[in-house]
């Protein structure tokens, strides 16, 4: 199969890593509303979102041409106020809600869940999250 970004992965050695497998889930990932400026961004890995975050490592590119999902509402929810108490204004790169979607094995190669229910989802060519996914929650209430 053919990944979005194929030409980015090219570049790299072992990416998509050889044990990232498809997935069927339910998945929750960190978005903007759609009337937002940074709406667009929304279902864009970080190295495709300009400005560009810096990586030391292949593997970390790599990762950098995945989308960052969670498996469910509650550590999407932990890890978005983690992350918010050393940059209160996170809100403005990473998102203002969290939006929930299934994922099939049709979509990607997904990496195995963390600890912290993290995974990481390299799309296929034609996968188009935006219309498998709903807003459920704003993720700032103050």
């Amino acid at each position: 199969m053919t990944f979005k970004y194929q030409e980015h992965i090219n570049e790299l050695s072992n990416c998509p890593p050889t044990d990232y497998q498809p997935i069927e889930m339910t998945a929750y990932r960190f978005v903007f509303e759609e009337n937002q400026e940074q709406s667009e961004n929304s279902f864009l890995p970080v190295l495709i979102i300009k400005p560009h975050r810096k990586f030391n490592t292949p593997q970390q590119c790599c990762q950098g041409y995945a989308l960052s999902l969670f498996n469910t509402q509650n550590h999407a929810e932990q890890r978005y106020n983690q992350l918010r108490k050393n940059r209160p204004n996170i809100s403005q790169t990473l998102g203002t809600h969290l939006a929930k979607g299934i994922i099939d094995k049709t979509d990607g190669i997904a990496s195995s869940v963390d600890q912290k229910g993290h995974f990481s989802l390299h799309e296929f060519q034609h996968t188009d999250l935006s219309q498998k996914f709903e807003i459920i929650t704003p993720l700032e209430t103050s």
